[in-house]
């Protein structure tokens, strides 16, 4: 009867497991980044066409995910990816640390992820109560 509760319990346990949340950074970064070049940002800016997705991060420690309207010299103008829509902001050049065009990620891949993981899962669990429950 132990035996059997305490694999109704790790079952338990290994299926809630999966519940953290893998958005956020890992490490700590440095909000300051020296040596960054206003002329190059500014240039690289430009070579973004407009319309792009863009992810702007900042010296502050921030980020920004949007859509590129337009660059200037002085600053980026940028509509933020919100569900609720919101004025487009202006970021300064000199607040700029790195400005990558924002792949984003794949739906499908996600699914199939999630999908593998949870067939995993349950077969594990199938498989220690099979060892338990089984045979003596």
């Amino acid at each position: 009867m132990v035996k059997q509760v305490m694999a109704v319990v790790v079952a338990a346990a290994l299926m809630m497991g999966g519940c953290a949340s893998a958005a956020g950074p890992r490490v700590a970064q440095d909000p300051v980044a020296p040596g960054i070049d206003r002329g190059v940002m500014a240039d690289y800016a430009h070579r973004i066409p407009a319309g792009s997705k863009v992810r702007v991060e900042r010296t502050a420690g921030g980020t920004v995910r949007g859509t590129l309207i337009k660059s200037g010299t002085d600053s980026l103008t940028v509509q933020r990816n919100t569900r609720v829509p919101e004025p487009p902001i202006d970021i300064p050049i000199g607040t700029v640390t790195r400005l990558t065009l924002d792949q984003g990620s794949s739906t499908g891949k996600n699914v199939a992820i999630g999908v593998a993981s949870g067939v995993g899962a349950t077969f594990g669990v199938l498989l220690i109560l099979a060892a338990v429950l089984g045979g003596d």
